[in-house]
């Protein structure tokens, strides 16, 4: 027991040194988002709060400094839209995997697993030139198209273990009590991926809320450009670096993700193991 008792400490010990490293930067940019930027910059780092001020918040969200809160909601448009529409699209191509056999499964099960090494500069052009033509250039649903061609195929893959770890009586005995292939697939299984669909829904909204080469090259005006990128344009403003907003922004763009991911974090945490187990 005691062996046990110490190892067991020794492991919760590493693990706390491991989470203190890890966490110990974000916490640093917290307490550095309430202070004056005379403050941040000391030869000894000052962890005090007595003179903290939410001046840095204001600056950031005002029209005066970052105004942050149209490329906010721009951001969280365009990320909740592509995490709603992967989880509809990513459940349905998820069991058309897991159940009907069809000519190329295998090819495209593959193929779903493989398409992230194709992406970024090389497919840059040709969504360019696509969302051109379809005169969805530097708007909210053209950047949404281009988040789901990142977040459909990984998402569909995960989501195909979830089925296949469903027994197929289950369907067949909701098709004995009169539902539709439909019905059975909404009312009996789509609730038990409920873990599933949490973690795939968090996935794409992480994926479309960090982006950055995107929204870079595919928006150009406020109506569409993300925090990602204000947030880099406010290092860009020569003599007047305002370090104190900078890091309250920085606050703000994490906040979200971190929220979402404190309130589904049980599922999150099952639903990745799970799909990533029975896939």
């Amino acid at each position: 027991m005691s062996r046990k008792l110490a190892r067991r400490l020794g492991m919760f010990a590493a693990l706390a040194l491991v989470m203190a490293f890890t966490l110990s930067p974000y916490a640093w940019l917290v307490v550095s988002s309430f202070k004056a930027s005379s403050e941040i910059f000391t030869r000894t780092p000052n962890w005090s709060l007595s003179g903290a001020t939410l001046k840095n918040y204001v600056w950031a969200l005002g029209p005066t400094g970052g105004n942050l809160g149209i490329f906010f909601w721009n951001t969280i448009l365009a990320a909740g839209l592509t995490a709603l529409i992967t989880a509809v699209l990513g459940a349905m191509g998820g069991y058309a995997m897991a159940r009907y056999a069809f000519p190329g499964r295998r090819f495209l099960a593959l193929a779903l697993l493989l398409s992230p090494m194709f992406q970024g500069p090389p497919v840059m052009i040709p969504f360019y030139r696509i969302l051109t033509t379809l005169k969805l250039l530097n708007t909210i649903p053209g950047l949404v198209l281009v988040y789901l061609s990142l977040t459909l195929p990984i998402c569909i893959w995960l989501m195909a273990g979830f089925f296949r770890s469903l027994p197929v009586e289950l369907e067949e005995a909701a098709l004995v009590d009169g539902c539709s292939p439909f019905g059975a697939f909404a009312r009996i299984l789509l609730p038990l991926t409920v873990p599933g669909l949490a973690a795939t829904s968090l996935y794409a909204f992480v994926v479309a809320w960090n982006d950055y080469q995107y929204a870079l090259i595919l928006t150009s005006s406020e109506r569409a450009k993300t925090i990602q990128l204000s947030l880099s344009e406010l290092l860009t403003f020569f003599g007047q670096t305002n370090w104190g907003g900078i890091m309250a922004s920085g606050v703000l763009t994490t906040l979200p993700v971190v929220l979402i991911f404190m309130v589904i974090q049980k599922a999150l945490v099952q639903g990745l193991t799970a799909g990533a187990l029975k896939s």
